[in-house]
């Protein structure tokens, strides 16, 4: 009799509300971490499609301005004649800035037939790209223009005596420039600035070289 009891007692036996209330903090604190994990991915995603896109932008930009800008009109508008500008005064930079109402009438003279249409660099400048804004900025780089002449004065090698060398003969052909993109975002109160966390901005170097070498 007392063994039908005991194995009565050991069938109902199961779980007491306290262990289920362990288990549910368990599965609570699993579940939290594994749904910080899937938004952390989805950030990261989202971060590196954003990425691309700015790196498509920067490369397309440089490749338009390599097609398409006047070297010696590009060269005046970046003072590349001066090595140092006077205390104070910073190198112009080519950005949405100068650009209204779809045109950019302040690079005019920097584009191949700009005369009659900059609405191209207006759009390259300051692009939309899946309902996200951009920023475009084109900026010369004087340290590399320094770099690059210094390393033909040291290290070329002149055919007649006096003669420039190569080295020296390419820097005066080439203008280094950087194509920085940058992510845009609307404020509250409906101004708009630029994201400058090294994660949503891009920069990509190259050169603009005159038309009489390419």
């Amino acid at each position: 009799m007392q063994s039908n009891e005991q194995e009565k007692t050991h069938a109902e036996s199961g779980f007491t509300l306290v262990e289920i209330l362990a288990c549910l903090v368990v599965l609570a604190i699993a579940g939290l971490t594994l749904t910080s994990f899937f938004v952390n991915a989805m950030s990261y995603a989202k971060g590196n499609q954003s990425k691309t896109v700015m790196v498509n932008l920067a490369r397309n930009t440089l490749f338009y301005m390599q097609k398409e800008a006047v070297f010696d009109e590009l060269g005046g508008y970046f003072q590349v004649a001066q090595e140092t500008l006077p205390s104070g005064e910073k190198r112009k930079v080519i950005s949405p800035d100068g650009c209204s109402s779809g045109l950019c009438a302040g690079y005019r003279a920097l584009i191949r037939n700009g005369s009659a249409d900059t609405s191209t660099l207006a759009t390259i400048l300051h692009p939309n790209i899946n309902g996200i804004q951009y920023r475009v900025e084109i900026s010369y780089q004087p340290n590399l223009y320094k770099t690059l002449k210094a390393n033909g004065t040291s290290g070329g090698t002149g055919l007649v005596s006096g003669e420039a060398t190569e080295a020296q003969t390419i820097s005066d052909y080439l203008i280094p420039i950087k194509v920085s993109v940058l992510e845009e975002k609307v404020n509250a109160d409906g101004t708009v600035e630029a994201v400058k966390t090294k994660r949503d901005q891009t920069e990509v170097e190259g050169y603009i070289t005159d038309e009489s070498i390419r």
